[in-house]
């Protein structure tokens, strides 16, 4: 089995989730990881602006001509590290025969395996708009709390103006959208954007959030055949 990313949304996120798939695949040697092509396209238009209506820039086209490309290539399963992206999730079923695994679903199941009832959602404008977190929340019996627009501001300004600008995120600010969900029963926050993945890849944020790509990488691994590696 083997699998294929459509990444760049942003690169550093890509680059966090293949790191997460080689280190969660139980491998002795070389070969006993998973056959995986990378394609990294930051020229991909941004998601959360098409969305908005601020960019006539469909990103779809450029997302389908990839993921054509991993399938002609031969690829087993697709992942996106993208969340926003999954609101293509759909056509890609429709316009490519390769499995594309939906980490907002995962994650849902996961969360409602835990007996978690409510969960707070950090995304982008993007994906609160389209509700593709929420939505899936609600069908695995979850209720999601979105953030108030001011807490939705401070969580935009981490996403762009400083994980995809390189700049350092003030963990404050972070947590201090995270008491805000908390507040309105969320039991638990869903790190629902791939550039605040990187966030959590770069420091301890504790068992107060859930990962999205965290999920991804383990349901990729899991998909391509391969044990998830236990911590010994």
């Amino acid at each position: 089995m083997s699998l294929g990313i459509i990444g760049g949304m942003g690169p550093m996120a890509t680059a966090v989730f293949y790191e997460k798939i080689v280190g969660l695949t139980d491998a002795s040697r070389d070969q006993d990881h998973i056959d995986t092509i990378i394609y990294s396209c930051p020229q991909i238009p941004d998601r959360t602006a098409f969305f908005l209506g601020r960019s006539s820039e469909d990103p779809y086209p450029v997302i389908l001509s990839l993921a054509r490309k991993l399938e002609q290539q031969g690829v087993s399963i697709i992942a996106i590290p993208c969340i926003t992206a999954a609101y293509f999730q759909k056509d890609l079923s429709e316009d490519i025969g390769v499995p594309v695994i939906n980490g907002i679903v995962e994650t849902s199941r996961k969360l409602a395996g835990m007996g978690i009832k409510c969960a707070g959602i950090m995304a982008t404008e993007g994906s609160i708009r389209n509700r593709l977190i929420a939505d899936s929340l609600e069908d695995h019996g979850i209720t999601p709390v979105e953030p108030d627009a001011e807490y939705q501001k401070i969580i935009t300004d981490i996403i762009y103006d400083d994980v995809k600008a390189g700049r350092p995120v003030d963990l404050a600010k972070l947590d201090k959208v995270a008491d805000h969900l908390t507040s309105r029963g969320a039991q638990i926050c869903i790190l629902g954007c791939t550039e605040l993945s990187v966030v959590a890849h770069d420091h301890d944020l504790g068992d107060r959030y859930c990962d999205i790509l965290d999920v991804l990488a383990e349901a990729s691994v899991a998909a391509c055949g391969k044990e998830i590696k236990t911590e010994n």
